[in-house]
């Protein structure tokens, strides 16, 4: 943030610990709530292999024939309840790193670069999190594809560490850090840029004078660019996190697929459904990414910049 000296001078000084951890905990729930729906489609289409779905519109009617409104919240509560703590490390990891590397001459010169640098080693930490909450969500939200059974949120998270202990609990998580920490380092790094572009054509001085709707235009924006170029690392990570489950209820059929890791899966998915098996899904994690973004970073620089 940008504070005003004795001599009239402006001085970037640090944001306080505690505005970032309160703006984030707010920000990770209010997203949650509308863009959950969203993320359920955009699971379900990546689960596929080839030709269960066809279109968005084919997804949404088929489940909600299946499971009603209900199905489109399949994993809420982990989702929901878990991304307070999860923004909050994730957030206060950024500014933190933030702070550090801006200590370094030559990273001052190269502003992207520290962004960007800072969002992977956010995803980094936060990932102790966000790792376990994606797990059980996703694999609650594709069950019904899958032919699982869990019976709800904890009955998910028990089963998974019963039956698959915590390596279960933590299935993908490097492969989330290879997915996500790309994503969160061109999300972040676009947005700071994106929003000095915005702020500097509409002569905006202070953080504290961005309108809320500029704050979404930028994140939305952003968020739109690194989730579409991401999408097939998304991807990848998303069917190594759920393919245990699926093995489990396939006793009689062989999998639809079995990825020996990360590289493996990205390596068979280009291999087996070409180009656009890779992009696949991606049309709707934009539309996730998008919103849930601009309102997230929204919702928390808009808090941030106005605590006292």
């Amino acid at each position: 943030q940008i504070a005003k000296m004795a001599d009239g001078k402006e001085k970037a000084v640090p944001t306080p610990l505690w505005k970032t951890m309160a703006a984030s905990t707010v920000s990770g729930m209010v997203a949650r709530i509308p863009m959950h729906p969203i993320d359920t489609i955009k699971a379900k289409l990546q689960v596929q292999v080839k030709g269960q779905y066809s279109s968005l519109l084919e997804v949404t009617r088929k489940t909600f024939r299946t499971g009603g409104i209900s199905a489109f919240y399949a994993g809420f509560p982990t989702a929901f309840f878990g991304s307070a703590p999860a923004s909050c490390i994730y957030w206060t990891s950024y500014e933190a790193s933030k702070k550090i590397m801006f200590k370094s001459e030559v990273l001052q010169k190269a502003p992207s670069m520290t962004h960007f640098c800072s969002g992977v080693l956010a995803e980094m930490v936060s990932c102790v999190l966000w790792v376990p909450i994606d797990v059980v969500k996703e694999r609650l939200q594709v069950q019904s594809d899958l032919k699982s059974t869990y019976r709800g949120n904890l009955d998910a998270l028990v089963t998974i560490y019963k039956s698959e202990g915590l390596r279960g609990v933590y299935k993908g998580y490097w492969a989330t850090i290879l997915s996500f920490g790309p994503f969160s380092g061109l999300f972040l790094m676009l947005n700071e840029e994106l929003k000095v572009l915005a702020k500097g054509h509409f002569g905006i001085k202070s953080d504290k004078d961005i309108p809320f709707v500029m704050f979404m235009g930028v994140g939305a924006s952003a968020g739109s660019i690194a989730a579409w170029t991401t999408n097939p690392l998304d991807k990848a990570k998303l069917r190594l996190q759920v393919q245990r489950s699926m093995q489990a209820a396939s006793s009689n059929t062989p999998p639809l697929f079995y990825y020996r890791g990360f590289w493996h899966g990205l390596i068979s998915i280009y291999t087996e459904e070409g180009i656009f098996g890779l992009f696949r899904g991606a049309g709707a994690r934009v539309l996730f990414q998008a919103p849930s973004t601009a309102i997230s970073i929204a919702c928390f620089e808009w808090i941030r910049a106005r605590l006292l």
